[in-house]
């Protein structure tokens, strides 16, 4: 499947750089799922990804919508590391990275529209924080 197998690469990308020590906040591994543990940070699909145009011989430019969440009551932590995945995947649009590993897509670029958003606070001063990420990608029902 496309999205299964982009969002694995992107975070596998990411997970290989933590790995191998290139950011300075982001020392914990990203997980492919929603909240459930507070500073975890997740990557998640968003809604609204779609065909954005087709030609003739049925290759497709698609857009997925992600969004990259954490839960935690460190504030300063949670956008600086948020601010830090945005500035390395706005690289992977020189390097061009992202490889598909069952060849169903050919990433394109991405874009990071907003910046890390707190977007929710309980009583006890947890917050939540969401960063979208779309990233647009060509797909044919042949070989790419």
């Amino acid at each position: 499947m496309i999205i299964n197998d982009l969002q694995e690469t992107i975070v596998r990308n990411i997970n290989q750089q933590i790995k191998a020590g290139f950011f300075v906040y982001n020392k914990k591994p990203i997980f492919i799922k929603y909240l459930d543990k507070d500073d975890e940070l997740g990557f998640v699909p968003n809604p609204g990804s779609h065909v954005v145009e087709q030609d003739y011989s049925g290759v497709q430019y698609k857009q997925y919508n992600y969004a990259f969440t954490i839960r935690t009551t460190h504030r300063a932590d949670a956008k600086n590391r948020l601010f830090e995945i945005s500035q390395y995947l706005q690289t992977l649009n020189e390097t061009h990275d992202l490889k598909s590993e069952n060849g169903t897509w050919r990433f394109d670029h991405l874009e990071v529209p907003s910046e890390p958003a707190e977007i929710l606070e309980d009583l006890k001063g947890t917050v939540m924080y969401s960063m979208d990420v779309a990233v647009f990608i060509y797909t044919n029902k042949g070989v790419l």
